[in-house]
């Protein structure tokens, strides 16, 4: 496999040596492309595209930033475009097709295969993060009455239509999933052996509205490289491979990460300055006024600090230590909400597990800033206040940063969409109400 840097192929861009770089990209891994294509400067990404033959393109396309394919599907010729779909397997295919604008896609859909168009419509019917949505149905599916070569054979028929196959699956007469047969399996299995004989009867496989995410789950917990989509009545609709599923981990994961600042969608490193300002600023607005809040709490203790003035010094130790406690604890929950660990019968010991690791840390990480105050100031009821604040606000910590994320899941709200705001503001009004009040009391 030829390999190019990414300063190589601007250099042919820049003077303008397309012909020898379309040889040269399209001998490129399509995984290597898409990545220097992303990273290529605006005027040269479609361009780039554009060289490569239809099978390199349909492989690179998916693997793009959403903003760059979207560049591309808009500037891109729409019989180019077609041939492209035809060279994607459905489930890539249907995830084009939906992006494209409503005029566009019935165009391209009427100008692919027939077959292949029936499908996409299909599947385009499903929710995009259902077990529909991420399902291929190109599949190697026969009948229980099947003989080993005979099935061999069929699968040697078949194979360029679909691609990695792990598994048989083995159905009756209505196509209904009775089976899975594993090829080695088959292989060692003797001539006169019939699918039903040598199946395996104990089969793992999703309905088609199943959740993305729950999806992934299965996937983790078996240890399995592909699993067949069945409908209520358990009739065989397509499958699932490992591939799709590393692309859900990454997305879910991605987008969890994304929602705890406050991004509804993704920012990359490259998007426009207008478009991560467009995304970022609602969050940073609800930050203006959670801090608010936090600042009026302090302006009730404004006396206690105009008195004992070093008192300020030691406010951001309580809160940042709280913060991110909480943080700790949210992170931990909003997992095991994702990973299906956190269950209604398990829900009461998770909270008190987060509030027990809380105390025990506030006491011990208390004990050591009480320790630090009292060698800076050498006043020990100083220490006792900080120490003790600290305690109340891991307390608060393991709290909040437990149940906030199990309301909003109740609530059916995504646990991970600004979770992170609401705890960082309870833990500093806590820190903070908890360290000026005792101040007040102690000190004064």
């Amino acid at each position: 496999m030829l390999k190019m840097t990414y300063d190589q192929i601007l250099d042919y861009l820049e003077n303008n040596r397309l012909e020898q770089l379309k040889e040269k990209v399209n001998k490129l891994h399509p995984a290597d492309t898409a990545q220097i294509i992303n990273e290529l400067p605006d005027e040269y990404q479609t361009l780039t595209f554009k060289l490569l033959n239809h099978e390199i393109a349909s492989d690179v396309l998916p693997d793009l930033y959403d903003e760059v394919r979207e560049e591309i599907l808009e500037n891109i010729q729409q019989n180019q475009l077609v041939k492209i779909i035809d060279e994607m397997e459905t489930d890539e295919a249907t995830d084009i097709i939906s992006e494209l604008e409503e005029e566009v896609s019935k165009e391209v859909l009427e100008k692919i295969d027939e077959e292949e168009s029936r499908t996409i419509k299909q599947l385009l019917r499903y929710d995009e993060e259902s077990a529909g949505g991420l399902m291929q149905t190109e599949i190697i599916a026969v009948y229980k009455s099947k003989k080993r070569d005979e099935l061999i054979e069929y699968i040697r028929g078949n194979y360029e239509e679909v691609e990695n196959i792990h598994y048989v699956f083995v159905i009756d007469d209505e196509n209904k999933l009775i089976g899975i047969l594993d090829l080695t399996k088959l292989l060692l299995a003797r001539p006169e052996r019939m699918a039903e004989d040598i199946m395996d009867k104990d089969v793992i496989s999703v309905r088609v509205d199943l959740d993305q995410e729950q999806v992934a789950n299965i996937f983790r917990k078996y240890d399995i490289y592909t699993l067949p989509v069945v409908d209520e009545e358990n009739h065989l609709l397509g499958r699932i491979t490992v591939d799709d599923i590393i692309d859900v981990i990454d997305e879910e994961a991605s987008e969890d990460a994304y929602k705890m600042v406050g991004l509804e969608s993704e920012d990359r490193v490259f998007t426009s300055p207008f478009s991560s300002v467009r995304k970022r600023l609602p969050w940073l607005t609800l930050n203006l006024f959670t801090a608010l809040l936090v600042s009026s709490v302090v302006g009730i203790f404004e006396q206690t600090i105009a008195r004992l003035s070093f008192l300020a010094v030691l406010m951001p130790i309580v809160a940042g230590l709280g913060g991110n406690s909480g943080i700790q604890t949210l992170t931990v929950i909003t997992r095991g909400i994702a990973l299906g660990e956190l269950t209604i019968r398990n829900t009461y010991r998770a909270i008190y597990k987060e509030i027990s690791v809380g105390l025990i840390n506030g006491i011990i990480i208390g004990s050591c800033a009480m320790l630090i105050a009292y060698l800076l100031k050498g006043d020990i009821m100083l220490g006792v206040v900080l120490g003790s604040a600290m305690v109340c606000n891991m307390f608060i910590a393991g709290l909040v940063g437990s149940l906030i994320p199990i309301i909003m899941r109740m609530l059916k709200i995504d646990p991970a969409l600004a979770s992170s705001v609401i705890i960082t503001m309870l833990t500093d009004i806590g820190g903070f109400a908890s360290f000026l009040g005792l101040a007040t009391v102690l000190l004064l």
